[in-house]
């Protein structure tokens, strides 16, 4: 009688005390940064059930609510990571802090070589989605387009053209910079060896520039920290490409330097087809042709860099890359041209050409950054103690936990020149071998950018942070253009003074953003303000006037994240962006293309703007999860590539960009990480939206839509004798365009990968497009015109990738505060 009435008397004190809060701090044990996204999961002690759970925040910190009186046990798990189980922990209605829990990697170090866990191919944070880029063994050798292939929400076309969900229209960094490239150049001059990992950033916040309308793709190259030398070789030899990398990092103390060499080259053959119809009041004009294309890129370049570590609270670092690159190409077309009765179809003229096209485009690239950043002493808190007598952010083995958002600020200057030539020639040949016309076209076009920032950074308490910055960047460009006609009395090319022209560009942009960071318990919360002014200027003495854009624009983000129970995060977002055109969209003079086509800019354009709004569901289950994603965005002033007669009753086609009206999308996308055995791991994704185009051009309706959908599976292989199979399919479906449409893609690549001695030497066979189902067909429809299209690549592509580590460091490390064991740590890639 007398235990039962204290069994009766514990369950009733039990009962009255109010539910408490289980609050703690998540961190590396190596490098002492905080772990964002970590599992916790509150066991109770006698039934070792599961009780309630939560995941850390982005400042590593973990509070379980409501959880009743009792005795608990903790097991905090992270990708990576060894699970670790906390014990001890005794709820009696109070909140309890239970301090900081260290985890240790799962790497283990043999012979210099590290062995480390299994991680996610993909990840996401609440502003971004960041790409690990060892995971793809398809990019081995490649550029960074070969590792975008294998990312959600990007579409890359068997052009080698990349699409950020549909749209050409977004912005590619390098290490938090804008490049000195256009962004398809960009992602296809860095190779795959020196990048560590991609953001993705359709939600780009406040902190960003505002730039690229589909959003970013920052590349965050590698830069390893650890004491000592440590390098990396590579070759990669195919049936069209050939290419070398070479990185070599050197640290000690005081300093950490860093070099790479690398080369690329290729060719790469296709075939196309045409049928292309002008409509005239008397006469139907009809283009049949058949071609074939073979172009050939080579490119090489220089970086080095230097940071320098004064104190353990000042950096200073230096970084430049030099690098020359040139592409050649030619096309063969066959064209057989007839001319019919447009009311009965009679043809009373045929005619067969050929069409000869030369072209080559190349120059050198050289740019230089500077920058400084000094991290301010972290004040001493008084003395406060917990439940269990430990000092806030101190676990029970003693180690004192910082801020995971440092007190910084950080100054950046760069410079950078691109000098870029161009010379083509286009002939037509009759059907008896004379040349009938011809033009030689030269361009010339150096551009220069200077651009100056500083960032500053203040945590406010443990679960919130201010950030603020200001930016400016000075653009100025000059294009010169001459054309000259063939002669086919004299033999000889005449200068064409009405198409040749000089054009200066020049486009300054001055921003500054403010951005605050905080977590309420479960709540994280990121509001955002940027400000950007403009001022563009295009002189060309092929038009009379001055177009000027003079304007101030406000870009207002927000995220937001909610952590509900078992393992489920909730994260939204809003974003306003700017589209502006590009050089060669502006270009007010003509470019002839062959004998049938001719291009010319629009300066007047506008730039677009574009609201972006983002939900994410993700639920973690071990090491494998699911996301769910829904996402709509609006564009104003949409730009489109038009195509339309070039003079009335001539043969040739015009090609030219306008504003068109507006454009909208809404649209599902999903994705999971399936670790379904040990040797077994699958990544499949796939997306479903709709896509609106609204306006008026030359005084037609041209407002449609469609559905589009693509699905993207991707296996790979793990076998106890280091090797890898990695198996990709990916299918996209038929989307619409202002004036027609684009047929769907569908490819199949396999990777093979071997590692030798202890994993210092790798060998990866690939195969590309295993079927040769990489083609496209296009159709555009005008009042005057209709054009349909077919593109084929060759295929197969197969090629060979040899990789060698170098690793020759010491054991120390954070020496002055700086150091990891790895490549790259995020904070680096903050700025």
């Amino acid at each position: 009688m007398k235990n039962k009435l204290i069994l009766m008397l514990t369950l009733m004190t039990v009962a009255i005390l109010p539910a408490a809060t289980l609050s703690g701090l998540i961190k590396d044990i190596k490098t002492n940064k905080a772990l964002k996204f970590a599992n916790v999961a509150v066991y109770e002690k006698d039934t070792e059930t599961i009780k309630t759970g939560t995941m850390s925040g982005v400042d590593g910190t973990f509070r379980v609510f409501n959880v009743p009186a009792g005795e608990y046990y903790l097991v905090v798990t992270y990708i990576g990571y060894k699970q670790k189980q906390f014990d001890g922990v005794s709820l009696n209605g109070k909140n309890v802090d239970i301090g900081t829990i260290l985890l240790t990697p799962t790497a283990l170090k043999m012979d210099n070589v590290m062995v480390e866990a299994e991680k996610p191919a993909i990840t996401y944070k609440i502003d971004k989605q960041v790409i690990d880029a060892k995971q793809f063994l398809s990019a081995r050798g490649g550029t960074a387009v070969d590792i975008l292939e294998n990312v959600p929400s990007v579409n890359v076309d068997i052009e080698g053209k990349v699409y950020l969900r549909g749209s050409s229209n977004f912005t590619v960094m390098i290490d938090g910079r804008p490049s000195v490239l256009e962004p398809q150049d960009a992602l296809k001059s860095i190779p795959a060896e020196t990048i560590e990992n991609i953001e993705i950033m359709t939600n780009a916040s406040a902190k960003f520039e505002a730039e690229g309308g589909a959003g970013i793709i920052n590349i965050v190259t590698q830069r390893d920290k650890r004491i000592g030398l440590t390098g990396l070789a590579s070759f990669k030899a195919g049936t069209n490409n050939l290419g070398g990398t070479a990185l070599l990092n050197y640290t000690n103390k005081k300093i950490s330097a860093y070099v790479s060499f690398n080369y690329r080259g290729g060719s790469f053959g296709s075939e196309s087809y045409q049928d292309r119809y002008l409509y005239f009041p008397d006469t139907t004009a009809n283009y049949k042709s058949e071609g074939i294309r073979d172009r050939s890129s080579n490119s090489g370049g220089i970086k080095g860099a230097l940071d320098w570590y004064i104190s353990k609270n000042d950096v200073v670092g230096f970084s430049a890359n030099y690098g020359p690159s040139t592409t050649t190409s030619s096309y063969i077309t066959d064209y057989t041209v007839s001319s019919s009765d447009p009311i009965t179809g009679t043809v009373f003229n045929t005619r067969d050409y050929t069409n000869y096209n030369n072209s080559s485009r190349g120059g050198m690239r050289f740019n230089v950054v500077a920058d400084y950043t000094h991290t301010f002493p972290e004040k001493k808190e008084e003395n406060v103690t917990n439940s269990k007598g430990q000092e806030p952010g101190v676990s029970s083995g003693g180690s004192k936990s910082n801020s995971s958002t440092k007190h910084q600020i950080k100054f950046v200057a760069s410079y950078s020149d691109r000098d870029t030539d161009k010379e083509s020639s286009t002939y037509l040949v009759d059907a008896f071998g004379d040349t009938t016309e011809g033009k030689w076209i030269t361009e010339i076009g150096p551009s220069n950018s200077i651009r100056g920032k500083f960032e500053y950074k203040r945590p406010i308490n443990n679960t919130s942070h201010f950030e603020t910055g200001a930016d400016a960047k000075f653009n100025w460009k000059t294009d010169g253009n001459n054309v000259y006609h063939y002669d086919p009395l004299t033999s000889d090319f005449n200068l064409q003074d009405q198409f040749s022209n000089l054009t200066a560009y020049k486009q300054n942009t001055l921003s500054a953003f403010a951005i605050y960071s905080a977590e309420f318990g479960q709540l994280g919360i990121q509001p955002g303000l940027r400000a950007e002014y403009t001022y563009r200027e295009i002189n060309s003495d092929a038009v009379d006037s001055v177009y000027v854009i003079d304007s101030l624009h406000l870009f207002p983000t927000l995220h937001l994240s909610y952590q509900l129970p078992s393992n489920v995060q909730l994260m939204t977002s809003y974003t306003r962006r700017i589209s502006r055109p590009p050089g060669w969209q502006l270009e007010p003079f003509y470019t002839w293309q062959d004998a049938y086509n001719i291009r010319i800019g629009n300066p007047a354009l506008r730039p677009q703007m574009i609201d972006s709004y983002g939900l994410r569901v993700q639920k973690s289950f071990g090491k494998s999860f699911l996301s769910l994603n829904a996402f709509y965005s609006y564009t104003n002033d949409k730009i489109e590539r038009i195509q339309t007669v070039y003079q009335e009753g001539e043969d040739v086609i015009l090609s030219t960009y306008k504003n068109v009206g507006k454009d909208q999308s809404l649209g599902l996308s999903a994705m999971s990480n399936l670790n379904l055995f040990s040797w077994w791991r699958m990544n499949i994704s796939g997306s479903l939206y709709y896509y609106q185009i609204e306006g008026e051009l030359y005084g037609e309706d041209i407002s449609k839509g469609s559905v589009s959908y693509s699905a993207r599976i991707q296996n790979t292989f793990m076998f106890p004798t280091k090797t890898r199979i990695q198996l990709s399919v990916f299918y996209l479906s038929k989307f619409v365009t202002a004036q027609g449409s684009s047929s769907g893609l569908f490819m199949t690549n396999l990777s093979l990968r071997q590692d030798f001695f202890k994993g210092k030497l790798s060998a990866t066979l690939q195969v590309s497009d295993i079927f040769g189902t990489g083609f496209s067909q296009r159709e555009t429809y005008t009042p005057t015109t209709y054009i349909y299209s077919e593109y084929y690549r060759d295929a197969p592509i197969i090629s060979l990738n040899l990789s060698l580590k170098i690793n020759n460091y010491k054991k120390q490390r954070n020496i002055n505060g700086f150091g990891s064991d790895g490549f790259n740590s995020e904070d680096s890639s903050e700025y």
